[in-house]
């Protein structure tokens, strides 16, 4: 049974009415602390033997902030592959393993652009066409790896202008790199929902000299940091991305994830668990919803992802009003608590970033007895 849903307007307004009773409610006075004399001995001895005994910080995954003691793999360059979410392509191959997955509007149906950095699965699809949104999503990534299957003539010369800006590497199946595709025939689908790419091979053969690894694209919480005190517990939320698609996430305690499940015309009005092709849930740590215009080239949508606008973030069981911004195409994704004005920094962990239309209605928090049903048809 399809669920209400709601606009933007209406989500915030009930979030900030909750999270502002928790603020007031949770609110504690801070102690006023001495401030040692600059010439005490005692204070410059304490610092320097504090200073000394402090560990090296590790390094970690530029797109997912986890550790990593892996000096090889850290300075490679991402990989990003257009992967088909048509109702055929499912299940997916290696996306469980993408360091960030967004997930935006086409026509009719939702596509993913997946980047790969600290993970590097066996095949990755099926893999799709590019579209013009993907050029500034993917300018902030440091010249990563483009994994793509054509499109029109509009788009390829947009993606081979992308590449001749030092924007991208484009390895288009049917270029330098088509080795590394290949078509699975043992899925009974039609021909354009089964092509995939060898993805060690592209890293193997394809990792250019002067590649460069990506630089962060949000900002990372640092040890001991918590969520903001406006995060309010949340149990799950649907958003509708149009044309009879709808995505649910829910919080999985267990997992330490949101759940994914979709509804479209594969699954008809019952939600379905949304797994990989070894049958595992997909369950992210971490899913941030930005809202974005969309303008329409060549009969496509176009998502316009530099500007600012409203969003919130899901970690941790909780949701967190935010807006976001971003002042240029190569700039990182700015999160901001619209309540305090502070930054928002996320957990490290994979990502899965949703891009609906803005001004439309495609948000509804979830009644906790939706959630617990859902939960208990996850894979």
């Amino acid at each position: 049974m399809r669920r209400r849903v709601v606009g933007p307007a209406s989500v915030a307004a009930g979030f900030l009415l909750v999270a502002g009773a928790a603020a007031g409610c949770g609110a504690e006075a801070s102690t006023p602390q001495a401030t040692p004399s600059a010439a005490d001995p005692t204070t410059s001895t304490a610092a320097e033997s504090t200073t000394s005994t402090v560990a090296p910080v590790a390094p970690t995954w530029p797109l997912t902030g986890a550790p990593t003691d892996d000096a090889e793999g850290i300075v490679q360059p991402a990989v990003v592959v257009k992967v088909d979410n048509s109702p055929q392509a499912r299940p997916h191959a290696g996306i469980n393993q993408a360091d960030i997955v967004y997930e935006l509007q086409v026509e009719g149906i939702t596509r993913f652009m997946e980047v790969f950095h600290s993970n590097t699965p066996d095949r990755v699809g099926p893999v799709r066409s590019a579209r013009s949104s993907d050029i500034n999503l993917l300018s902030n990534l440091n010249r990563p790896l483009l994994l793509w299957s054509g499109g029109n003539p509009g788009v390829t010369n947009e993606v081979l202008a992308a590449q001749d800006n030092g924007l991208l590497i484009d390895l288009v199946h049917g270029g330098a790199a088509n080795a590394e595709f290949s078509r699975d025939t043992s899925r009974q689908v039609e021909f354009e929902h089964t092509l995939f790419v060898n993805m060690l091979g592209i890293r193997t053969n394809f990792t250019p000299p002067d590649g460069a690894p990506p630089v962060p694209v949000f900002a990372r919480r640092s040890a001991g940091e918590t969520l903001p005190a406006t995060a309010i517990d949340f149990p799950g939320i649907t958003i509708d991305f149009g044309d009879n698609v709808r995505v649910d996430y829910v919080w999985d305690a267990e997992r330490g994830g949101w759940d994914r499940f979709q509804v479209d015309q594969r699954h008809g009005p019952t939600d379905a668990a949304f797994v990989d092709e070894a049958g595992t849930q997909v369950a992210p740590p971490t899913v941030v919803v930005l809202n974005l215009p969309y303008e329409v080239s060549g009969g496509s949508p176009v998502a316009v992802s530099v500007g600012d606008g409203t969003g919130m973030v899901l970690t941790e069981g909780k949701a967190l009003l935010i807006t976001w911004s971003r002042a240029n195409p190569d700039d990182p994704w700015t999160l901001t608590d619209p309540t305090t004005g502070a930054p928002v920094a996320l957990p490290a962990g994979p990502t899965w970033i949703a891009l609906p239309q803005q001004g439309i209605d495609q948000l509804v928090p979830m009644a906790p007895e939706v959630a617990a049903t859902l939960l208990a048809t996850r894979a």
